[in-house]
């Protein structure tokens, strides 16, 4: 069995909100997984000396446009996967495939789509990255037989990514695949695509989707009367990205964690998109959200990590025993004024991520697109 004991943290930040820093020192791995926290285990085929460095659970990336492999024909890149992944990105949702060049718009065609996509990213890691793909985009021909095709074909979350015509429908059909397990996204704002509408608040209260994608705005956001009544008069879950409006994002945290309702947060980034292809985007919003509000680094992680699993039911996120070992070891960046990682996105900076694990396993030992850490783990 393939073991892995990291020894001499500095702390660990645990992804979930409730209890976001260990003080435990150790972790030990054991075929990918979380076996112990504060380990007993002395021996291990792996030993990384994290030289008093941040263990974090790598980031999970909610909201991401992938296509096929690591190709995005949005910004006709290739290997973005892999770059996210030097950027600490462990696991990726996807919002939808919808850079498809000739996307379909009719209920066979998306079905077909989404099918292909899961199936694809189920079976090959571009770059290492879990990449949670195969997101069914809702159109007006879908009927709830449509969503139990998608439920048949393991699809496990769906997106209204434009107004569809039919309200009531959209409402049926978010109801219909929450009957059978698939969590809801629904674009939020303005138009991002040709062709498309505006989504409004009152859609929002109409149809009831689990989660307001990019609630900072996509990249423009909702009016503010719109805002105040999603976060005011709903429950769910609001959806903070770096590819959006930054006034609204650090105004939407404060709130939220001013009504104790830091658990409906989820970060992503909304990339590959027109904004671009953005390797560090999830630390740069972290750094913008922790530089600029008095919510804790340890606090803005748990956005990235644990709270995007929770929302889509993803068995990753957490420093916790049992969890795949999907880790990041994070240290301040040389030439900070900080001392650690979290005190570095404190103060607004990027934190450096010097190695980046997925299941268990070193696939970034030093990120090519952070500054290097003050220290770095050393493997035996």
């Amino acid at each position: 069995m393939a073991s892995t004991r990291i020894d001499n943290l500095g702390s660990i930040v645990t992804g979930d909100l409730e209890s976001p820093v260990s003080s435990a020192e150790s972790v030990y791995i054991e075929d990918g997984r979380i076996v112990e926290i504060e380990s007993t285990t002395t021996t291990a085929e792996t030993v990384i000396d994290a030289n008093g460095l941040t263990l974090t659970p790598g980031f999970v990336d909610a909201h991401t446009h992938p296509l096929l492999g690591g190709f995005t024909p949005r910004q006709n890149a290739l290997g973005w996967c892999e770059n996210y992944l030097h950027g600490g990105v462990t696991s990726m949702v996807s919002a939808g495939e919808c850079h498809v060049p000739g996307r379909p718009t009719d209920a066979a065609g998306l079905k077909a789509l989404a099918v292909l996509a899961k199936g694809s990213y189920d079976r090959h890691r571009p770059g290492g990255v879990k990449v949670n793909a195969g997101t069914l985009l809702l159109s007006d021909d879908m009927t709830e037989a449509d969503i139990e095709d998608a439920h048949l074909a393991s699809i496990e979350r769906m997106k209204i990514l434009f107004a569809l015509e039919d309200v009531d429908r959209a409402r049926r059909l978010v109801q219909w695949g929450r009957d059978r397990g698939l969590v809801s996204m629904m674009h939020c704002g303005g138009s991002s695509l040709p062709g498309t509408k505006n989504i409004t608040a009152a859609m929002f209260e109409q149809i009831e989707p689990d989660i307001a994608a990019h609630f900072n705005g996509g990249p423009t956001p909702l009016p503010d009367d719109g805002i105040d009544q999603l976060v005011e008069e709903t429950e769910m879950v609001l959806e903070l990205i770096i590819g959006g409006n930054q006034a609204v994002a650090v105004d939407v945290l404060r709130r939220t964690r001013d009504r104790g309702e830091l658990s409906r947060l989820q970060i992503g980034t909304d990339t590959p998109t027109g904004t671009g292809v953005i390797p560090c985007g999830m630390l740069l919003e972290m750094s913008i959200l922790a530089g600029l509000t008095t919510v804790s680094a340890p606090e803005i992680v748990a956005l990235a990590t644990g709270n995007v699993a929770r929302h889509h039911r993803l068995d990753t996120g957490l420093v916790e025993t049992g969890r795949p070992a999907d880790l990041c070891l994070l240290g301040a960046p040389m030439g900070s004024q900080a001392s650690d990682a979290m005190g570095a996105l404190e103060h607004g900076e990027y934190a450096a991520v010097d190695k980046v694990l997925v299941d268990g396993e070193v696939l970034v030992d030093r990120s090519r697109n952070t500054p290097p850490a003050k220290r770095s783990a050393v493997v035996h």
